[in-house]
């Protein structure tokens, strides 16, 4: 779930679009997850093409490729080393599919989406996911407690992000994602805003990269329908720079493999500034006039010290941590412009690890929200695992 920059405050990791629009655009919005990364670097044991090197993540998806299809067979075969020949088959087969057109098309409400940060968090946080999540974690807790070893990314974490996209594997999407990228790269032009199409175009090249190099079968593959695949619904970008063969059977299978799903999710969000031993948000007290204190960013901006200045506390009981050290902590607001109020939390760099997943709020606070239920579930089971905050 993951391409756009910002079409409304759930601003996705490049699109955001999953399951519908206004109030359920922050859901469809998801389809797109770990796509539009900001990070410039790859990562070892990924699907990394071995044709060419260059820009990952963000920076790939943004490179020029031209929307008139001979020029961007040529380019392609030039940026990947691959043969125009193999281009051109794949292509041949691609259809234009009005479906993706149409869920792809925003309906009526001028782009503007209502924030309302409780009917958000209740698509994500309820019943079905925990107990499917619980499910999830008791099935695979041996590769979930190797990723948190080998990345530092709570178990619950992992768990939670896959349960938030595809309630663990049930919401995959069965759209034929070589279709898909094309039609949204050549067939759905949109004239104020260019760089999506020129986004799908290079999330159509990285998947005729992957094809070439037996990583995934274009021919086969399917997702979103806006090209996100498997559990952790990764688009082409994200599988060639941070998706991780699991299960070391020499393929990277997001949709079947559990294993490469797992550790392809906490790699990502390592290579996107997880730390270890951090909460997702700190044990803070704010001062009145928090809202004074929220820049909108996706990074952390300030310090515990000048944090401390304007009147924050830490809460009784709690001894710090490594967040206050250095800029690495920032307000965020989970407003609600349905019941007019505003939630204001302390938010730490692993919170904005997580909005590179998702450009949103919303989107990281429901992630850690349904971990800690899932991680309270195995705690109260007898379970010793670390709590997300």
């Amino acid at each position: 779930m993951m391409l756009l920059t910002a079409i409304s405050q759930y601003n996705f990791t490049g699109f955001l679009l999953k399951r519908s629009f206004a109030l359920l655009v922050p859901v469809l919005l998801l389809s797109l997850a770990a796509c539009s990364s900001t990070s410039q670097s790859s990562s070892s044991g990924s699907a990394s093409s071995t044709g060419a090197s260059g820009p990952t993540g963000w920076a790939a998806e943004n490179r020029s490729l031209s929307a008139n299809r001979n020029t961007f067979v040529a380019q392609v075969s030039e940026r990947h080393g691959i043969p125009r020949s193999h281009i051109e088959q794949l292509l041949a087969t691609a259809t234009v599919d009005d479906r993706v057109i149409r869920l792809m098309t925003p309906k009526g409400s001028g782009g503007r989406v209502t924030r309302a940060w409780q009917s958000y968090r209740s698509r994500f946080v309820e019943p079905i996911r925990l107990r499917k999540g619980t499910a999830f974690w008791n099935a695979n807790r041996q590769t979930l407690n190797r990723a948190e070893k080998t990345y530092g990314v709570p178990a619950a974490i992992i768990a939670s992000i896959i349960g938030v996209e595809t309630v663990y594997g049930e919401q995959t999407g069965s759209f034929r994602v070589l279709d898909t990228l094309y039609t949204l790269g050549f067939n759905h032009p949109e004239p104020n805003r260019p760089e999506k199409g020129q986004m799908f175009r290079n999330q159509l090249a990285a998947l005729l990269d992957l094809d070439y190099r037996d990583k995934v079968d274009a021919n086969s593959a399917t997702g979103s329908f806006a090209g996100a695949i498997g559990l952790p619904q990764f688009m082409p970008v994200s599988i060639e720079h941070y998706a991780v063969d699991g299960d070391n059977d020499g393929h990277i299978d997001l949709r079947y493999s559990t294993q490469d799903a797992i550790l392809s999710v906490a790699n990502y969000l390592a290579k996107h500034g997880w730390r270890a031993d951090t909460p997702v948000f700190a044990p803070v007290t704010l001062p009145a006039g928090a809202a004074a204190l929220v820049d909108g960013g996706l990074e952390p901006s300030m310090t515990w010290s000048q944090l401390q200045s304007r009147g924050a506390t830490l809460r009784a009981g709690s001894t710090g941590g490594n967040w206050q050290n250095g800029k690495e902590i920032g307000v965020i607001d989970l407003r609600d412009e349905v019941r007019g109020s505003h939630e204001y939390r302390t938010a730490t760099r692993n919170f904005f690890a997580i909005t590179k997943y998702n450009r949103s709020y919303f989107y990281a606070a429901s992630v850690a929200e349904l971990a800690y239920g899932l991680a309270s579930r195995q705690r109260s089971s007898g379970h010793q695992v670390t709590m997300p905050y």
